[in-house]
């Protein structure tokens, strides 16, 4: 319960006190994550841990609900430890989750994404823009999906110099969340493997299917093959050289900060 502070803890309330709360307020956070490679630095947990530090903390300054967070999503990384859920199955698993919120009596989801990923991020907004397009059941709910990068602008513009993963952002976090959980020395890929990285954070795939063939492009007709390059070793998309505690407070109290402004704004 929301008790001298504290936020609307799903996961260790009663059916009764879910339903008192209800009539106070009907806003609930999801926290999201990925359990995938970060490097030899920083633990595959990474992800799930930042989104719910962010969301249990902007739940209790909003004295809103937080749901337990969703662990396993779509990475695309291969490494030992990396949990890959087809993005399909991710998109309708948060559809039902938000639909079982929904029929609840909640009027507002609110996904707070420790974890992108191209496909795993498109196929999670076309899933719940479908859902909201097709179902007119649930005219007057409203979710919301809020990357922590997008929360943060100090975090938005590390990633404009080319810092996306296992970097000073994500490794300065887990130092101010959890340092026993931070690994040294800091391990880089290959250097010319860690530039094409850093250059494009999709870099680290392989993909066949796309050559010219008897004069014709198969990537017009074929479905490619897309795996994690062989010589990608340790995954770290930036650079976590220079991560300290000062900075992962500030960024994850501005992810925070922002957190709570949206959900006041309407």
């Amino acid at each position: 319960m929301a008790d001298g502070g504290r936020p609307y803890v799903l996961e260790e309330m009663t059916v009764n006190e879910i339903c008192q709360a209800l009539r106070k307020n009907r806003t609930i956070l999801l926290p999201m994550g990925c359990i995938e490679q970060h490097g030899y630095h920083l633990p595959v947990s990474t992800d799930v841990l930042t989104a719910q530090y962010v969301a249990v903390q902007g739940a209790k300054l909003a004295k809103c609900f937080v749901a337990p967070a969703i662990n396993y999503t779509f990475s695309g990384g291969e490494l030992p430890g990396t949990v890959n859920v087809s993005t399909q199955v991710v998109g309708l698993y948060v559809r039902d989750v938000c639909r079982s919120f929904a029929n609840q009596g909640f009027k507002r989801i609110v996904l707070v994404l420790g974890h992108g990923g191209s496909e795993n991020l498109r196929d999670i907004q076309e899933s719940l823009k479908m859902f909201l397009r097709l179902e007119k059941a649930y005219n007057g709910l409203q979710i919301q999906v809020a990357g922590l990068w997008n929360l943060s602008p100090t975090w938005t513009r590390s990633m404009q110099q080319h810092n996306y993963h296992a970097d000073i952002i994500e490794t300065s976090m887990m130092l101010f969340l959890r340092p026993e959980l931070v690994r040294r020395p800091y391990v880089l890929d290959k250097p010319a493997v860690h530039r094409q990285l850093i250059a494009d954070p999709d870099n680290y795939q392989k993909v066949k299917g796309d050559a010219k063939a008897n004069g014709l492009l198969e990537g017009v007709y074929n479905v490619p093959h897309i795996s994690q390059r062989a010589d990608v070793k340790v995954g770290v998309m930036g650079d976590p050289r220079g991560a300290s505690v000062e900075a992962g407070r500030k960024v994850l109290h501005e992810a925070i900060g922002n957190l709570v402004k949206l959900l006041k704004s309407s």
